[in-house]
Formats: structure tokens, C-alpha cells, sequence
């Protein structure tokens, strides 16, 4: 069993040594965070591990797993190369980081680094680790790294998904896209909501059923089959109505409304909408701006 040592063990960490530590493919060793109190709470979590003070004092390990925020990871990578330096035997090192490649672990073996980003909201760890399996990872690095990692997520039910290290960039907004801004979506509905008089509560129970057949209809039929709405039907008229009563109680969720139905309007054009309808519903949207 390889052993893993983990640097800041937050939330997407401590799933991840959990998981590994439930699953037998890596022994848990040393979790180093920005606090003492906060690496013991983590190995408590994992249900493994020792917390240690800082990465200078981490004892060797096969593997390392630094998973502090995206604008530490440089300076954890340097502290990390030194002390992988020190090591007797060579040590693969990864990140998780969505928007930022391995080269950032350039400190470290440039053929035992890696980055494998899981496709998975790591908000409640322990909601994650019962959910983490079927997860997709992304994956880019050196090959030594990379085969490690392969079998260290296939081993908690993951599958790994390849990427050249010139597309990182582009891969993370595409996963933003589809989950941070989600919520955005979410919450721009629940002020339209609330400036109609319904409680946020009470909007939340509404949405539920539409939010979930929403996202399980793209999932089985894809966006452009999913579209519905009065963008997709040509109806002008309620898309000019929205707009105006929207302008009234607040121009900032107007501006989203017409920005967002002008991308609609780009899906609505592969769905089916005629090119007349289309011209004129991009007519509306563009007024609106000025």
C-alpha cells in the first residue's frame, strides 16, 4: 500500500484521504495545514494520519497530494521540492487544482507531477465521500504520475479523463460554466422570485422539480433537445414583457436576463428556431442595452 502525505487538507483533502484510507490503496501518513488544530481535525476526519507542523517535518512519503487554495500552490510546491530533494526514494507529486497545470510543480521531478482535477462539488465532505465514486478526473502530467494516479482513482470508482496541459485553461472554465455558475443562475432566479413577493423559501420548493428534470433532460438529450421557454417559441412579446417588468424593480437582473437570452438565442438557432424569429428575438435583447 503506497503511502500518501497530504498538504492542506481542507475540504477536497480530507474526501479524498478518507476515501483512499476507506478504499486500502494509500496509507495515510502526514497531514500538514495551516494549523496545527486544523490538520488533527483533518486526520480525524480521513480516520488516519499524523498532523505535522509544517512540510519541512513531514516524513517521507510515495506520494504527495498538495491541496491548499490555487494561490498557495506555488508556494507550497517550492517548499515541497526541497523537501522531496531530501527523500531517498522518488515521490509523485499532484495537485488538484481545476484551473492550474503541474507545470506549477516545476520544483519537484518534472516526471513524477501531476494535476487531477475530480469533477465533483466538494462542499460537504462527508456527503463527498459517499458520492465521490462515479466521478470524473481530469488528468494531465508526467507518465510515472499519471499511471499512479490512474489506479488510485479507479480504485475508488473514478474515471480519468486525459488532458493536454495547453487546455487546462479552457477545460476549468467549461466546468465553471456548468457548476459555479449554476448557482449564480440559482440565485438570480430567487431575486426575480423575491421581487415578485415569494419567499425565498418557498421559491427554493418550486424550483426543485423543474431545476432537477431540467438538468436530468440535458444530461439524456443534450441542450439543444432541452431548450423550452419563450425563447425557443419565438415569443417575443413575453420576452419583451419580462424584460420591462424586470427593469422596473431592478436593471441589474434586466442586464442578466438579456445577456443570458442572447447566448439562448445562439442554442435556440440549433434547436430550430427560425431565422426571422431569431433575428427579431436578438432585436429585442439589443434594444434593451441601450
Amino acid at each position: 500500500m503506497p503511502s500518501l502525505n497530504i498538504i492542506g487538507a481542507g475540504r477536497l483533502g480530507r474526501t479524498l484521504g478518507c476515501v483512499w484510507h476507506r478504499n486500502g490503496f494509500f496509507r495515510v501518513g502526514s497531514v500538514c495545514n495551516r494549523n496545527p488544530a486544523s490538520a488533527a481535525a483533518a486526520c480525524e476526519f480521513i480516520g488516519a494520519g499524523a498532523p505535522a507542523e509544517s512540510i519541512g517535518a513531514m516524513p517521507d512519503a510515495d506520494c504527495w497530494l498538495i491541496a491548499t487554495p490555487d494561490g498557495e500552490l506555488a508556494a507550497a510546491a517550492a517548499r515541497l521540492g526541497e523537501r522531496v530533494r531530501r527523500s531517498s526514494a522518488p515521490s509523485v507529486v499532484f495537485h488538484c487544482s481545476g484551473a492550474l497545470s503541474s507545470t506549477l510543480l516545476a520544483p519537484c521531478d518534472p516526471e513524477q507531477v501531476a494535476s487531477a482535477h475530480p469533477v465533483h462539488s466538494f462542499a460537504d465532505p462527508a456527503h463527498s465521500v459517499e458520492t465521490l465514486a462515479g466521478t470524473s478526473v481530469a488528468i494531465e502530467g508526467g507518465a510515472t504520475a499519471l499511471a499512479l494516479l490512474r489506479r488510485a482513482f479507479a480504485a475508488i470508482g473514478c474515471e480519468t479523463l486525459d488532458l493536454a496541459v495547453e487546455n487546462k485553461s479552457l477545460y476549468h472554465a467549461g466546468s465553471v460554466f456548468a457548476c459555479n455558475y449554476l448557482s449564480v443562475l440559482m440565485d438570480i432566479s430567487l431575486l426575480s422570485f423575491a421581487a415578485a413577493g415569494i419567499p425565498r423559501a418557498e421559491a427554493l420548493k418550486l424550483l426543485k422539480p423543474i431545476v432537477e428534470q431540467t438538468a436530468q433532460n440535458n444530461m439524456r438529450l443534450g441542450p439543444e433537445a432541452s431548450l423550452t421557454g419563450p425563447v425557443v417559441r419565438g415569443d417575443v412579446e413575453t420576452v419583451s414583457t419580462q424584460l420591462r417588468a424586470l427593469e422596473k424593480v431592478d436593471t441589474t437582473l434586466a442586464e442578466h436576463y438579456r445577456r443570458l437570452g442572447l447566448a439562448c438565442v445562439g442554442l435556440a438557432r440549433r434547436s430550430g428556431l427560425p431565422e426571422g424569429d431569431a433575428e427579431r428575438m436578438v432585436k429585442v435583447f439589443s434594444e434593451a442595452q441601450l
